[in-house]
């Protein structure tokens, strides 16, 4: 099984921005084996991104068990660099900044396998951050480094980085362009929401949700929101929430419409469909940025400082130093800003990024 690309993958975001790469390599006739390490891991739910994505299901599914970072990582690590062994594969493909992505970039580059990362460059500045060290290493450790963002490729000339650096925009603005058109309404009966007249939250950092104190402070934000909250519930967000004995608190809140973990399909409509957005999602932030929502962060700091230097969004501070009447006068003015650059370029980020790995002879 030489001369073939692995690409790697461990969560939703990371199938989101595989589906145009992987459309445009089959499109091409290379041969891609898909690996899926097991980092979060629905049977269902990943069949149903699999299948909604129109993507080939992975060839290989691993297992990243683990009750914290480092075993997560370290016992992925061990059948990685086993499965790679038994490929050798001519290149492997990383996506974002996860535990997968670490543990992939690792194994990889011991074994002198060439590393593509997508999403190279972002940064917080904050070490205490997992993603952030996620994304260090893996920058450094990549032949081949490509940007959705100008901020990304200055952040890297800053490490010196600079050899094998593109800016190509964002694979998840593909996405977003081409499944918009399936955009439905179905869901707002469902859960009973009207168009406009809720705002969409997510939550799922350690910074909001491992204490008691914080998950508490989430409540008590959803409680004081004067609009619906449309919430998909995190399995990491529910795991906390049943351990300190929350969750039948949080499904009591009155404006809160509590729903299931959604496919993809379902995420763009419930975003359309929005009066604006809560998160602490790096990816969700850019979302809501393509939909046109006003997003407003539950973290100290964001990924992606063109969007809030545009003033589509608005930072919060983490859950435990939220002011809940701010918060409300910025739903309640909803003042979108009058421009909307092509921070992320123009949706056809896929396109240019395999034509370099053709180039670089990534694929062959």
């Amino acid at each position: 099984m030489k001369n073939k690309m692995l690409t790697l993958v461990g969560n939703r975001p990371q199938f989101i921005k595989m589906a145009p790469i992987s459309k445009e390599i089959q499109k091409r006739g290379y041969k891609e084996i898909i690996v899926h390490s097991g980092q979060h891991y629905d049977k269902e739910l990943n069949e149903i991104f699999f299948e909604e994505l129109n993507l080939n299901k992975p060839d290989f599914f691993l297992k990243m068990q683990g009750t914290s970072h480092g075993q997560m990582t370290g016992n992925f690590l061990i059948q990685m660099e086993k499965l790679l062994e038994d490929l050798s594969p001519q290149s492997i493909l990383l996506y974002g900044d996860t535990n997968t992505t670490l543990a992939g970039a690792l194994a990889a580059i011991k074994l002198h396998i060439p590393i593509a990362h997508i999403e190279a460059g972002p940064r917080i500045y904050d070490m205490k951050t997992p993603e952030e060290i996620n994304r260090l290493v893996t920058d450094h450790a990549a032949e081949l480094k490509f940007c959705c963002d100008i901020s990304s490729v200055q952040n890297l000339a800053k490490e010196n980085i600079i050899k094998n650096v593109f800016y190509t925009g964002d694979v998840m603005l593909d996405a977003f362009n081409y499944f918009s058109q399936y955009i439905h309404t179905d869901f707002l009966k469902k859960y009973n929401l009207k168009s406009d007249a809720y705002v969409l939250m997510t939550s799922h950092r350690p910074n909001n949700t491992d204490s008691k104190e914080s998950l508490e402070n989430l409540i008590n934000l959803i409680q004081h929101i004067n609009m619906d909250v449309a919430f998909p519930l995190h399995p990491r967000t529910r795991k906390n929430l049943t351990k300190y004995n929350l969750l039948e608190k949080f499904h009591a809140i009155k404006n809160l419409s509590v729903l299931p973990s959604l496919g993809y399909i379902d995420i763009l409509s419930l975003l359309n469909f929005c009066h604006s957005v809560i998160t602490d999602s790096g990816g969700l932030q850019k979302e809501a940025f393509y939909a046109k929502k006003l997003c407003y962060i539950l973290f100290h700091s964001t990924p992606w400082p063109e969007i809030h230097a545009t003033k589509w969004q608005k930072i919060l501070g983490c859950i435990d130093n939220v002011n809940f009447e701010i918060v409300n006068k910025n739903l309640k003015m909803n003042a979108k800003p009058s421009s909307h650059p092509s921070i992320f370029g123009i949706g056809k980020a896929a396109t240019k990024i395999v034509n370099i790995l053709e180039q670089k002879e990534f694929l062959n």
